[in-house]
């Protein structure tokens, strides 16, 4: 569209309704934007690592505390060792002469061979409880590095969609801006006030008989003083509230 500095009543109608057309153009632009397959896309993939993390963080967490279980049990068996070298230290080193004494040593280490084996039986088990956890943390860390990878790419992918948009938007503001200049700015003021109730049917036109903007058949009063405008005029429907021009 080529604009020209005159300015008339043709001018006026053809101009505010270009004003209105771009805010069209813009508004569907910007929904456009906002719901990007490549948008989704991203959040989906964002989601996904979300999930996968905290999963990987709770499993890290389930391990470390059956590895510290284990700890204290394999320190546990260090110190019944021990004392079980120590016991029979004192048992078969010639340094007990009391039957009675004897056989309470033997007891003690009887109690803690059988304390021992409680314990390696529990380690065993710990151990076959890390190794499932260990092997599921190793998957989903490939899952998640995968998922990275994908993520990398769909984010430049939605950095050229949105790109695209922007050109688009951006030349939409400047035809936009145009029109506007050029429009009269109390038209293009009342206009603007309208812009929240009627979105992109602010400016309607009169067909002879209807504003094109009411939903329904308007009063036979309200046409004739339609039809009475001067073409080029705006005016305000007294039905739906809308901008009419003849």
């Amino acid at each position: 569209m080529v604009l020209t500095a005159v300015l008339t009543y043709d001018d006026s109608v053809e101009f505010i309704f270009a004003v209105q057309e771009e805010d069209t153009v813009l508004r569907q632009l910007h929904h456009r934007r906002e719901n990007l397959p490549e948008g989704e896309n991203v959040n989906r993939i964002e989601a996904e690592l979300a999930e996968l993390s905290n999963t990987k963080q709770l499993l890290s967490v389930q391990q470390l505390e059956i590895l510290q279980r284990q700890k204290r049990c394999e320190q546990e068996v260090g110190a019944v060792e021990s004392r079980i070298s120590e016991l029979d230290g004192k048992l078969y080193g010639g340094m007990i002469t009391s039957p009675k004494e004897a056989t309470s040593l033997e007891t003690e280490i009887r109690h803690l061979k059988e304390r021992q084996d409680e314990l390696e039986e529990k380690i065993l088990e710990l151990m076959e409880e890390v190794e499932p956890q260990e092997k599921e943390i190793i998957s989903i860390s490939g899952r998640i590095a995968t998922r990275e990878t994908e993520l990398i790419t769909a984010r430049d992918e939605l950095l050229v969609a949105e790109s695209e948009i922007e050109e688009t938007l951006n030349a939409a503001v400047k035809r936009r801006e145009l029109a506007a200049n050029e429009t009269d700015s109390e038209l293009l003021k009342r206009y603007e006030s309208l812009r929240g109730a009627f979105g992109s049917s602010v400016v309607v036109k009169f067909d002879g008989n209807n504003c094109k903007g009411c939903p329904s058949t308007m009063p036979a009063m309200e046409s004739d003083r339609l039809k009475n405008t001067p073409e080029g005029v705006f005016s305000d429907c007294t039905e739906c509230g809308r901008m009419v021009v003849r």
